[in-house]
């Protein structure tokens, strides 16, 4: 990467975005950031127009690659990269985790591979297969920093270099009269693991009987027995105390509480870990180099011997994700820096708001004067110097020397976001699928002003009532639309969970609740390249040039060399028609579409020193508006002529007798004919209502030779249906239609008289998962999570085995269950009408 790149930023003259940007990067510079390894060039409009078809891999989707626990083979990583091959991903991030996630962790049962322990000989041997494969197929692999998702730990981290916290103990002391005293060995904090009781609405990280062991004194202070006790009124008598906590000091005249103060780990611990280590690692220390340096070695030592030749290329980088390690207040060095730093000792004041705490005074007197406000923001400052100095910083440059890439979630945690958003190579936000963008715009803002052009993001994180085997493309779009609206500009799909079993068992290993469920058994996964196609060509787009402004609403605009780029989305859930003005002077627009991959020329009116664009856009449909800066173009073929959007008329109504073949993702072929079209789940077939696969409707329309006129648009319009659709006209592909309004452009594949139209329609799991609910469980229940689905206790010994499965109406085979018998079905299938337009 080019490191003497000056950071480029268009302020426009008399604009408030223009001085928040200079603001801005007045900030990034008191921070000390710069442009290092800032891109060294951008692609010409030309060759973006030529690609836009079919984007080069480098610009594909990434997806999340959870192993869970010892389920691991071959076999399966080889089908896995293969399918993301095919399906247009462009790589894949390792997770190591554990065999089951509910909330955290809570392994499965009766595992198959035993043996194939976190960093056994199998686990090696399988990672240097996935290397072999992934560059075989033009991949690239990189791997979480921690087994489990969070955050910098593992088990060669002990308790002496895990993340430090003050603790104490007190006696209280009269003045005037020699004291010889055993001041208590603090309480240590204890390890918090994860349960599977529900405590209130949570599940989750709660204290247990194992605690802390390791035990260092920091000093002994005594602070007066009043009101207000001040921070320089705090006696620092640690020489009164010997090697065994035997305390011999007279105080002075009044009360006086002693503290033993030492610091002792807090005992974080990664989550959630693969098996066999669950309850064995603990998190570093995020303020020590010295530990930060070790925690990083031990990780990448062991990778470099096993997989070294892959460094640099195929293996490419190291993840972090959001910080989940809880809070930190000590480090070994901690008093020297604190005092380096800001010229005071930060005990007195650190013990006064423990003490408030502890003996619930609130913060009062001292605990809430200036002297506590200026102590808290500078404890703070100095907190983030050491996480970013000793820990963000240590990670990166260790990477850097071992030729990797560092990419990291740097949104929240106890330090300098903004100053955080520029140190790693990719900067990395994170949304869901249930609600919007969680942090709007602010890492693209600032890795913009930092020189950094991509911003990764984690992409669909999905919650067990609304990701549940049943979101398609069509539900995605929202979500995704946002992130890039927010200047988001590389996807990594959370999740596709490796599938290490024989394919009859599906949908297989999952994320247990959590996550968007892609992977290759997936129903929609072959027909769902297209919409991984169209977020490989928004991406494409939205790499180039800089990042000027977005409004989250409905545009977000970047400058090239040789065009303005905008991105409009209709966010709404009704089609709009609206006019657009964009700020580009006298410069001729263009319509690229992602949805469909085509380029088209539209009309416009100048208005002053902005061009008027009139738009009409579907619900969440988007696109994107391109002004080139040269108006003689270099890729003419490819642009298609404005298109009128009105004035369709209804040539006919597609009804009468359906032939429909159904191909079930877990069963045999078979046919039936309807005589109307009709939604899957409210037919009395089981074997058509509990459906999942795919099924393909068959019709012949008959063509008038004088509709067949080269100026004529025909469109076919297929109405209501579920989920994703791809449409054969004469045997040729029309498209998938993957979101409303299903309609395709079915002009170019006509003929005079009988024409053959064939929709092939992939409905997802759910409908299938809630029938196999109607017969007898063949494993046995783990825990019960109501609304969010149960688990699979254990892998049944048939499963084991490889014997027939006990229960025959059961097709599915999962570790984790939404469903219940009485859950509503969902509708399914082409439910229509069908019309064709001109």
């Amino acid at each position: 990467m080019n490191t003497n790149m000056k950071i480029k930023i268009k302020i426009k003259k008399n604009s408030i975005a223009g001085f928040a940007a200079a603001l801005l990067l007045s900030s990034l510079a008191a921070c000390g950031l710069s442009s290092r390894n800032a891109p060294a060039g951008e692609e010409t409009l030309a060759s973006l127009a030529e690609q836009f078809q079919s984007p080069p891999v480098q610009y594909h989707p990434h997806v999340w690659w959870h192993w869970m626990g010892s389920n691991f083979s071959k076999e399966g990583i080889t089908r896995d990269l293969e399918a993301m091959k095919e399906a247009g991903i462009g790589g894949a991030t390792i997770f190591n985790l554990t065999s089951a996630v509910q909330n955290t962790q809570a392994p499965i049962e009766n595992n198959p591979w035993p043996e194939q322990t976190f960093r056994s000989e199998a686990y090696w041997d399988a990672l240097r297969h996935t290397m072999a494969e992934a560059r075989r197929l033009g991949l690239t692999i990189g791997l979480h920093g921690t087994p489990g998702y969070a955050t910098t730990g593992g088990p060669w981290i002990s308790e002496e270099r895990c993340m430090q916290t003050l603790v104490f103990s007190t006696v209280s002391l009269a003045g005037n009269r020699p004291a010889e005293v055993v001041l208590a060995k603090p309480e240590l904090p204890a390890y918090r693991g994860f349960t599977n009781e529900k405590s209130g609405t949570n599940y989750g990280r709660v204290p247990t009987s194992r605690r802390a062991t390791y035990y260092k004194d920091v000093a002994v202070l005594a602070i007066p027995e009043k009101l207000d006790p001040k921070p320089d009124e705090a006696l620092d008598i640690s020489g009164c105390m010997d090697a065994d906590g035997r305390l011999k000091w007279t105080p002075p005249a009044g009360r006086w509480r002693v503290c033993r103060i030492g610091h002792a780990p807090t005992m974080a611990n990664p989550h959630p870990l693969p098996d066999d280590i669950i309850g064995k690692a603990l998190e570093v220390d995020k303020m020590s180099r010295e530990d930060n340096v070790y925690h990083w070695r031990q990780l990448l030592d062991p990778l470099k011997e096993h997989i070294g030749e892959y460094f640099g290329s195929t293996f490419a980088y190291i993840w972090v994700d959001s910080y989940e390690s809880g809070d930190q207040d000590w480090t070994p060095s901690f008093r020297d820096e604190f005092r380096r730093m800001k010229g005071y000792d930060p005990l007195p004041q650190m013990m006064l708001q423990r003490l408030s705490e502890k003996l619930k005074t609130g913060e009062s007197g001292a605990a809430a004067g200036e002297s506590a406000k200026r102590f808290r923001e500078d404890f703070r400052e100095v907190r983030s110097r050491l996480y970013i100095d000793n820990g963000w910083k240590v990670a990166r440059d260790m990477l850097h020397d071992y030729g990797l890439k560092f990419y990291w979630e740097p949104y929240e945690g106890p330090y300098n976001r903004i100053e955080s958003i520029a140190i790693p190579d990719l900067p990395i936000d994170e949304f869901w699928t249930h609600t919007e963008v969680f942090h709007k715009d602010l890492i693209p803002r600032v890795a913009g002003k930092a020189g950094r052009r991509i911003v990764g993001v984690e992409a669909f994180v999905g919650r067990p009532v609304s990701s549940r085997y049943t979101e398609d493309p069509a539900f995605l779009k929202h979500s995704a639309d946002a992130g890039f609206l927010a200047g988001m500009n590389l996807f990594f799909l959370n999740h596709w969970t490796h599938q290490p079993f024989d394919d009859r068992y599906q949908p297989g290993m999952g994320f247990g609740w959590w996550g968007t469920h892609f992977g290759r058994h997936q129903t929609w996964f072959k027909p769902g390249k297209a919409f991984f196609t169209y977020l490989a060509r928004c991406q494409m787009l939205l790499q180039q040039g800089d990042f000027v402004s977005s409004d989250l609403r409905e545009t977000m605009h970047r400058t090239t060399r040789d065009a303005e780029i905008f991105f409009a989305v209709n966010r709404s859930s009704a089609p709009v028609a609206k006019t657009y003005s964009f700020p580009v002077g006298d410069r001729a627009p263009e319509l690229w579409d992602a949805y469909s991959g085509t380029i088209r020329k539209t009309n416009r009116r100048a208005d002053g020193d902005s061009i008027r664009v009139d738009l009409r856009l579907e619900a969440d449909e988007s696109l994107f508006v391109v002004f080139p800066k040269n108006s003689r173009c270099a890729y003419e073929k490819l642009r298609l002529p404005a298109m009128e959007t009105g004035g369709e008329k209804v040539l006919s109504v597609i009804s009468g007798t359906w032939k429909v073949r159904f191909q079930p993702k877990l069963d045999a072929e078979f046919t039936r004919e309807f005589p109307a079209l009709v939604d899957f789940s409210k037919h009395e077939d089981t074997a058509v209502k509990y459906f999942a696969g795919t099924a393909s409707y068959e019709k012949t329309i008959d063509i008038a030779a004088d509709l067949l006129d080269k100026n004529k648009r025909i469109t076919l319009d297929l109405g209501e249906l579920h989920d994703i659709a791809e449409l054969e006209v004469n045997g040729k592909s029309a498209g998938v239609l993957w979101c409303p309004p299903y309609k395709a452009d079915i002009s170019q594949y006509l003929k005079k008289g009988e024409n053959k139209i064939t929709v092939h329609v992939t409905v997802n799991w759910a409908n299938r998962l809630i029938g196999d609910e109607q017969h007898p469980a063949d494993f046995e229940w783990g825990r019960d999570r109501d609304e969010e689905g149960r688990a699979m206790k254990a892998f049944p010994d048939w499963f084991i085995r490889n014997e027939p499965r006990p229960s025959q109406g059961r097709k599915a085979f999962a570790i984790w269950y939404y469903f219940r018998k009485d859950s509503p079905l969902y509708p399914a299938g082409l439910i229509g009408p069908l019309i064709i337009n001109y």
